[in-house]
């Protein structure tokens, strides 16, 4: 990452950052890499250097500033036959299936430097945590590491599983870094890799469960929090609101969210209906929601 500044006398300073990306996908055209968003943000012009040396410049492709995450491309008419045949991407594991005990491998920048690898294993899993427009489960990992400079965790058959993110709202374990599963997160790297914005609607919710059903609140997602100055805040949606419909669905569970979430595009104006609390029932609001870009 390269930043052009300068300094209080107005002379040129040339800012240079250094941050670890995995190889995602190679095709005809373009090699995709993962990395930090933050390695891509306010950066003048982007390099990459790869692990036999050679060196390409970047374009970014996409970017998720809720999840903290940017996937850029490497043109391969700038790569030599040489490197196209020693790059390999990763494959893509399953982390549904990973479990407390786990052992991994941590590369990246595990140890603060880009270049380094760390093993460990999978401390706990924790299910249910609250994110942006849904829920998903959250790796921890036995070792305490940053994940500025971007650390990403593999299985013990190499295929990635997750990656250090310090984007989530769970609980902090002590001696713990927490990881974003990759299984929860792929339709979104999907539309990222091809350059389309994740659409973002900006509630935190949760499933109305039977205790909530037996008070006379009704079924849907119970939305604890309405995000600041996201779509659904601007539209008018507020924390206790229960969502009841949306885009022409009915809403049960957050899943269900999730689900017509994955159908919507940035830019879309979808009508939501949520119920709310008056003085002695719930009566039901439409509102009309412009979907934005995470």
């Amino acid at each position: 990452s390269i930043r052009q500044e300068t300094d209080w006398f107005d002379n040129p300073v040339v800012n240079t950052g250094q941050y670890a990306g995995i190889i995602t996908t190679i095709n005809s055209s373009e090699v995709v890499i993962l990395t930090g968003e933050n390695a891509v943000e306010e950066a003048d012009s982007l390099g990459v250097t790869f692990g036999d040396g050679s060196t390409a410049s970047v374009e970014v492709k996409q970017k998720d500033t809720v999840a903290g995450m940017a996937v850029v491309r490497v043109s391969t008419s700038e790569l030599s036959e040489q490197t196209l045949n020693w790059i390999k991407a990763v494959e893509l594991g399953n982390s549904y299936s990973v479990r407390t005990g786990d052992l991994i491998l941590a590369v990246g920048s595990p140890a603060g430097h880009v270049h380094s690898v760390k093993p460990g294993m999978i401390s706990y899993v924790a299910r249910g945590v609250q994110v942006a427009d849904g829920q998903t489960r959250m790796l921890y990992t036995d070792f305490d590491g940053e994940g500025d400079q971007g650390v990403f965790l593999l299985n013990l058959s190499g295929q990635l599983i997750g990656w250090i993110t310090e984007h989530a709202d769970a609980e902090d374990i002590a001696g713990a870094s927490l990881a974003m599963p990759i299984s929860e997160y792929k339709w979104m790297l999907e539309r990222l890799s091809n350059g389309i914005a994740i659409p973002y609607v900006g509630i935190q919710g949760q499933d109305v469960s039977d205790a909530m059903l037996e008070q006379g609140i009704p079924q849907g997602v119970y939305i604890t929090e309405s995000i600041a100055d996201s779509p659904a805040y601007q539209a008018g949606i507020q924390s206790g609101d229960i969502l009841v419909r949306f885009n022409g669905q009915e809403i049960v569970s957050l899943r269900d969210f999730q689900s017509c979430l994955e159908d919507v595009e940035s830019g879309e104006t979808v009508t939501a209906v949520v119920c709310r609390k008056s003085i002695d029932e719930y009566r039901e609001i439409e509102y009309h929601i412009t979907i934005g870009a995470r």
